[in-house]
């Protein structure tokens, strides 16, 4: 009796493809450099034409956009974690110190997506709206920092840039591979950190009402 054969669907091959050119362009963007990698080198990579490397990106920004939006689940499930937490510093730097785990998993992603951005403006703009969702998805720190005197506006503005602090400093403590900067930097963050999620309006005032 012949052995059944077993077809993948158009859309699964697709999907494969599509993975496959994430990957490929994954390892060489971090061990090429964004600048030298070319899209014939990461369709070479999956084993895939040039040609069929362009009916899934229009280019190597796509890419790497994609590598964010691959990572982003797991980012915003710890920020929102971070909601959670007491709005204490050593608190906020178990929090901190959980963080740069995901970070050290992702090295690779976040290389390329450094890389790409001084480059590339579609993934600054990516980058700069991954931000404000992350920060929008830390439950109920904007209503608190709101009741504590600030605007709606100001709050918001606050979360974002301790996103960003986190992100610039994490950049170059666990992805660069400072570790000897690394304690200093998230105890200072930490601060800041716990002064937003207790709903104070800056650090000075947090530290009056704890006296």
């Amino acid at each position: 009796m012949p052995r059944p054969t077993t077809s993948v669907s158009r859309i699964e091959q697709k999907r494969r493809t599509r993975v496959a050119l994430v990957q490929a362009a994954r390892g060489l963007l971090v061990t090429q450099g964004y600048a030298t990698t070319t899209a014939e080198m990461i369709a070479k990579e999956a084993g895939v034409s040039r040609a069929t490397f362009y009916l899934h990106f229009r280019s190597k920004a796509e890419i790497v956009v994609e590598l964010m939006r691959n990572v982003e689940p797991d980012i915003v499930a710890d920020f929102q974690r971070l909601g959670t937490i007491d709005p204490t510093p050593a608190a906020a730097e178990s929090w901190l110190r959980g963080h740069a785990q995901l970070w050290r998993r992702y090295r690779m992603e976040f290389t390329s997506m450094e890389q790409a951005l001084a480059n590339e403006q579609a993934v600054a703009d990516e980058w700069f709206s991954f931000y404000r969702r992350l920060a929008d998805g830390i439950p109920g720190v904007i209503d608190r920092l709101v009741t504590g005197g600030l605007s709606r506006e100001r709050a918001e503005a606050r979360l974002v840039a301790l996103v960003m602090t986190i992100d610039r400093a994490f950049h170059f403590t666990v992805v660069r591979d400072r570790p000897d900067f690394f304690d200093a930097v998230v105890a200072e963050i930490a601060e800041a950190l716990a002064s937003a999620l207790s709903g104070s309006p800056s650090i000075a005032s947090r530290e009056t009402n704890f006296r």
